[in-house]
């Protein structure tokens, strides 16, 4: 890539690359610990769609505190029963799971050990940390998804050309690719 400036004088050649648009990047990260048992996405370049199921994690610990809930509802006082399954629903909800999720785990009083990872945003994936059967930790990023829709160009510049290169400038690229 080069950048030449329009002005008769100097044509100032920079090389540098495009990247995405930080601003426009999110991380997918797994709410929960424990093993990617099914993986949606096979490379980066994939295109996901917010909302999108990315992965199904197998989690123990997900497990349990499904069991707490389920138990919860089998208390006999009903204050205590309130208190209990609330408190379970609060910690579900710390794993995001949503509200439709909690109440589907009450409507069948059984608890399942595996939860779906759902893209947070639109994109392209730019990086894909992961493969199916890994085991991952609370908070693992999986991936990371950017919208292309805008990048941006890094230039390097050498010290001798910054004299010749001023914010507001018009510029002109080409890309080998």
């Amino acid at each position: 890539t080069y950048v030449s400036m329009n002005n008769p004088g100097k044509t100032v050649r920079l090389f540098g690359k495009v990247q995405a648009d930080q601003r426009l990047q999110q991380s997918q990260a797994a709410y929960v610990g424990g093993r990617i048992e099914r993986l949606y996405i096979n490379a980066v370049g994939d295109h996901v769609s917010k909302g999108q199921p990315l992965a199904v994690i197998y989690s123990p610990e997900l497990y349990t505190a499904e069991q707490e809930l389920v138990e919860a509802l089998n208390f006999k006082d009903p204050q205590q029963r309130g208190f209990m399954v609330n408190a379970a629903k609060e910690k579900l909800r710390l794993w995001n799971l949503t509200g439709g999720q909690v109440n589907e785990i009450i409507r069948r009083r059984s608890a399942s050990p595996y939860v779906q990872l759902k893209s947070n945003t639109s994109g392209t994936v730019i990086s894909k940390s992961v493969n199916q059967g890994d085991y991952v930790n609370q908070g693992a990023v999986l991936l990371q998804v950017a919208n292309l829709s805008r990048v941006w160009i890094v230039f390097q510049a050498y010290e001798d050309d910054l004299p010749f290169l001023r914010r507001g400038e018009t510029v002109s690229f080409s890309s080998e690719a």
